[in-house]
């Protein structure tokens, strides 16, 4: 479980380069990869810290957890531009 804990780190570490990298290109959107990649890496620590028995913890990366899905299913769609 340590393991899934690790990988969770990793891909929010690499969310938040990406989401950094598009901010410093002068964008000010939020990135719905960033999003995405957000939630799988919270997603991993709270399986790991369930297997590890710290359910008060893997409790407190539920929040963030669902305020990333909520993003995502809020996420407004770019329209098709019409001629």
């Amino acid at each position: 479980m340590n393991t899934l804990l690790f990988i969770g780190l990793i891909v929010i570490a690499i969310a938040w380069i990406i989401q950094l990298v598009i901010t410093a290109g002068k964008s000010k959107n939020l990135s719905i990869g960033f999003v995405w990649l957000y939630f799988i890496g919270v997603v991993l620590l709270v399986v790991g810290n369930f297997g590890l028995k710290s359910n008060a913890i893997a409790i407190l990366n539920i929040v963030p957890a669902v305020l990333a899905l909520l993003t995502i299913i809020l996420y407004p769609k770019k329209k098709a531009e019409k001629k």
